[in-house]
């Protein structure tokens, strides 16, 4: 092929190649779980605290974005939270069936207040790998997250 042929079909190649690309790219909600709440945020925090540990797991970390900006800028900013948790137990059973597992741990719930509510995401595994143990272990873990931003959702 000559190059002006070729530089007339690359920008069509280009646009086929992206078009199929953007197709394919998941809705970033896809792999998380939102419920919202009226209940005040102080209130799902301390919730969600309870939830995590009552069913076995061990906060490891808690980050408090939205205090941390109102303090250092002196601003009026909302609150937005992070908890990461785990089980051992549960992380073992997950690593002994895929290794690369680890890269979705440790669980995530994050917490923000939005249009006069509080907004609870849970971060999921993917229910849809090449390993169906896997696939398994995910959906029984996807339960078990929901129940804890269920729980702290109550009012």
């Amino acid at each position: 092929m000559t190059e002006q042929p070729m530089r007339r079909l690359l920008p069509i190649l280009a646009v086929a190649v992206l078009s199929g690309c953007a197709a394919k790219t998941p809705d970033w909600r896809a792999d998380y779980y939102e419920v919202e709440t009226t209940k005040p945020y102080a209130d799902v925090m301390a919730e969600l605290e309870l939830a995590i540990t009552e069913r076995n797991f061990r906060i490891t970390g808690h980050n408090k974005i939205g205090s941390v900006i109102r303090q250092r800028d002196h601003i009026d900013f909302p609150d937005y939270d992070t908890l990461q948790f785990c089980n051992l137990t549960l992380a073992r059973q997950m690593l002994e069936i895929e290794p690369a597992a680890v890269a979705w741990m440790p669980c995530n719930v994050a917490v923000r207040f939005e249009g006069g509510r509080t907004r609870i995401t849970a971060h999921l595994l993917p229910e849809t790998t090449r390993n169906p143990p896997l696939d398994d272990f995910a959906r029984g873990m996807n339960e078990k997250l929901k129940k804890i931003v269920d729980f702290a959702a109550e009012n």
